[in-house]
């Protein structure tokens, strides 16, 4: 995700000048195009099936990047241990076994095509470790006036030399619906005194449809630099913003935070993709030039080449905590749930009101709430919601992740 965003904004960088005082909108068309290798991947010390994921960069108006296809990629160890990578699905290759790169030995990636180009890496070496010492939510107002709360991070080397940082995170979150009732209907019957529809109220709805689980991954460039302080502590680092109103903060809530070690060139390498990651700088003045990394091309050596053979030790961190615990007494998030009645109309016959309460259960847009007593066709007999507000499949999934902790 961050290579393919960076390489859109490279190729288009030279249409800032052009519309820097256009006011219409336009539709943008490549006229020039390069096809470049984009590889994406972090080695870690961490003993799994490592990947890299390869592709070609695309045109402005093309909807994705193309992965490359049936390359042959393998990691080489100054030892001559050599790591090799099946493609599992198109442009993502795994190692064939299980790996975690050490200290003190270098490693270097190489990668021939398809069409029989090859590419090499620098030979790089694994940075030391560091850990993440604290992870926590603290509440806060952000920059635009927005009340919230910051994800934070502690962390420290006390040997100095680590000073490039990356993190990655992966939050889950929990959904109730706020108007899950125990009952369903089903089974549709005309009542065949009155012609009215009348339904089976003894069918139990889904348990499911009450409590949900949902997880978003991030898919920002977030890099924390210590080279200029005095020594190599991070202290309150903020992660992340969520506003009180955002859904992942209604309930409980956890965090997975990955902490990468990089080198230096590592470093240097993603604070540059960062800027061109920026969607606001599609159209500034600010224009930077192509990104250079530590893969090139054995065929040519001119070839441009998008991607960093990164080796990183990586440590992890993971925190719950419940709503109420931080964000008491703010708004939060709230489905609009607001009552549904189906009332017969004035010219309406009974044949087309049943035909239209049965449409609105078998579109699934909203779900039976409760019955009215002793009510009339001109009051409606059901009362209805919004799905959201009775189904939280809406928002995710009903399956208890396994690290759960209520």
């Amino acid at each position: 995700m961050k290579y393919i965003r960076a390489a859109r904004l490279m190729l288009f960088a030279q249409l800032s000048m052009c519309v820097s005082n256009c006011v219409e909108p336009f539709d943008i068309e490549t006229e020039s195009f390069e096809s470049i290798l984009v590889i994406n991947t972090t080695i870690t010390n961490e003993l799994k099936n490592q990947q890299i994921e390869l592709s070609r960069t695309f045109r402005f108006e093309e909807e994705g990047p193309l992965p490359e296809q049936n390359a042959q990629v393998k990691v080489v160890r100054d030892t001559g241990e050599e790591y090799f990578f099946d493609e599992t699905t198109s442009g993502i290759y795994i190692s064939k076994e299980k790996f975690a790169v050490t200290a003190g030995n270098q490693y270097q990636l190489l990668i021939t095509t398809q069409n029989g180009r090859s590419y090499i890496s620098d030979k790089v070496t694994l940075p030391a470790e560091s850990s993440i010492e604290n992870l926590y939510p603290k509440r806060m107002v952000s920059d635009e006036g927005v009340e919230g709360l910051g994800i934070f991070i502690d962390s420290f080397d006390a040997s100095g030399a680590l000073m490039y940082y990356r993190f990655e995170y992966e939050e889950t979150y929990k959904i109730t619906a706020p108007l899950w009732v125990t009952k369903d209907l089903k089974d549709v019957l005309i009542n065949p005194e009155t012609g009215m529809i009348e339904f089976d109220l003894f069918t139990d709805r889904p348990l499911g449809e009450r409590i949900c689980y949902n997880t978003r991954v991030s898919n920002e460039i977030i890099l924390a630099n210590t080279s200029a302080f005095e020594e190599d502590r991070i202290i309150g680092f903020l992660l992340k913003f969520i506003d009180a109103e955002d859904i992942s903060v209604a309930d409980r809530y956890s965090v997975l935070v990955r902490q990468f070690v990089q080198s230096r060139e590592a470093g240097r390498f993603y604070e540059t993709l960062k800027k061109f990651s920026d969607t606001q700088s599609l159209f500034s003045q600010i224009q930077p030039g192509f990104i250079t990394g530590n893969i090139i091309s054995e065929n040519n050596p001119e070839e441009s080449v998008l991607g960093f053979f990164d080796l990183s030790s990586v440590s992890e961190k993971r925190m719950f905590f419940n709503r109420g615990e931080v964000l008491e007494g703010l708004p939060q998030f709230t489905p609009g749930c607001v009552q549904i009645i189906l009332t017969i109309g004035m010219f309406e016959s009974i044949e087309d009101y049943n035909l239209r309460l049965i449409r609105l259960i078998e579109e699934e847009s909203a779900k039976f709430f409760e019955k009215l007593i002793d009510s009339n066709p001109g009051e409606g007999f059901y009362i209805f919601v919004q799905r959201e507000c009775g189904d939280c499949t809406v928002f995710g999934q009903s399956v208890v992740p396994d690290f759960w902790v209520d």
